[in-house]
């Protein structure tokens, strides 16, 4: 009997493996130990560029456009066990990101410095077609511009706003001033709580320069060093896409336009036409459902009682939406509310070094999956979407 029992434990063994689970693996980055010098050219040479069309890669980068846990050891056995949070932020990109938003002191609260009207849910709209106008009024209803301006990061940050030609394939020119003011609104940002945790969180993977000198001219290349989107010329940025938003000829859509203030600012100023919000809900077009569930619902078993969507409303400070900018068109574009430039800076920057180009993350009350796109060594765009 015994011979037995140890052949079918051996057996048992072999085929479902031990009780043992597996380590899950640590991360693993890919990254330019090097970084590139501080050299900002107003006639810029141009980079070696990624390999592939430009406006093929890059069309996938816009709306047609979200790392992973990494294992930590068990403390000293001989040291007191003391109560500490089920996670840390070094253990995943959550943590870091939920840091960043509760250190984010400079965001405006719905309500209180700012009120946004939703109102209905905008309609499917085809590639080069005008969308339905389902919102009669603006997005947002009004923003308290006195605080907006008296925080220095946003002040330093809209003065970048009009640095830029919107149309795709229109070589950008980087005048002296205006590389003053990318400098400035970086300084501002460094300045800031939220900056410099991000900067300590990159450092300590590997990710950026420890030195903060080193770590500005890292967001520096990352964000504003210019390259060509289309046809060879020096048309584009990572700033400019994510933060300002680009337009092409081509369909006369929108790309990039991921912040709320650069809305808010194009808005008030008529250029931005606010034609609805875009849940992850469901209609009657939908053709995701499945036949088990027609099957059951036809035997009586199954009682349905409506959908469930992520939805949005007025207090949402991450929504998805539809509007036009200068008679072209964003179907669907999504951005958070409130949130300050530098907690987006940060937030983006962390997901791009550290993250896996399409991260799943819950920060705060949000469910969000933060998408970043690589051109060459630079930002090709980033942006969050509600889940």
């Amino acid at each position: 009997m015994n011979v037995m029992a140890n052949i079918v434990a051996a057996v048992c063994q072999a085929c479902f493996g031990t009780n043992e689970e597996e380590q899950p693996p640590g991360n693993k980055y890919v990254v330019d130990p090097t970084p590139e010098e501080n050299t900002i050219q107003r006639d810029q040479t141009k980079d070696p560029e990624p390999e592939g069309d430009h406006e093929s890669q890059l069309q996938v980068q816009d709306e047609g456009e979200e790392g992973g846990d990494k294992h930590t050891e068990d403390p000293d056995a001989g040291q007191d066990i003391v109560d500490v949070p089920a996670v840390s932020y070094e253990d995943n990109l959550s943590g870091i990101c939920t840091r960043l938003w509760e250190l984010d002191t400079n965001r405006l609260q719905p309500g209180k410095d700012y009120e946004i009207d939703t109102q209905r849910r905008a309609r499917y709209v085809d590639k080069g077609d005008m969308p339905q106008d389902m919102a009669r009024d603006p997005l947002f209803a009004w923003v308290d511009e006195d605080k907006v301006n008296s925080i220095p990061t946003f002040k330093a940050f809209i003065s970048l706003l009009d640095n830029y030609s919107q149309n795709v394939g229109t070589s950008e020119v980087v005048t002296a001033e205006e590389e003053e003011e990318n400098w400035t609104f970086l300084n501002a940002c460094l300045e800031t709580d939220v900056l410099q945790e991000a900067h300590k969180y990159l450092a300590g993977k590997d990710l950026v320069p420890e030195d903060e000198e080193g770590f500005k001219r890292k967001l520096y290349d990352l964000w504003f060093k210019l390259y060509s989107r289309t046809r060879g010329r020096m048309d584009s940025s990572g700033f400019e896409h994510v933060f300002v938003g680009e337009t092409r000829s081509r369909n006369n859509e929108v790309t990039g336009l991921h912040n709320w203030v650069q809305f808010y600012l194009q808005e008030k100023k008529g250029n931005i036409d606010y034609t609805g919000y875009k849940s992850r809900g469901t209609d009657d077009y939908d053709q995701l459902i499945t036949i088990q569930f027609y099957l059951q619902e036809k035997k009586g078993n199954i009682d349905y009682t409506g959908y469930k969507s992520r939805g949005t409303d007025d207090y949402d400070q991450l929504i998805t939406i539809q509007f036009t900018w200068n008679g072209n068109v964003k179907p669907v574009g999504s951005s958070f509310i409130g949130t300050s430039p530098e907690f987006e800076l940060a937030l983006y920057t962390v997901c791009f070094l550290a993250g896996d180009g399409k991260d799943r993350l819950s920060i705060a009350d949000f469910d969000v999956e933060v998408v970043t796109h690589r051109f060459g060594r630079y930002i090709g765009t980033s942006y969050p979407q509600a889940k």
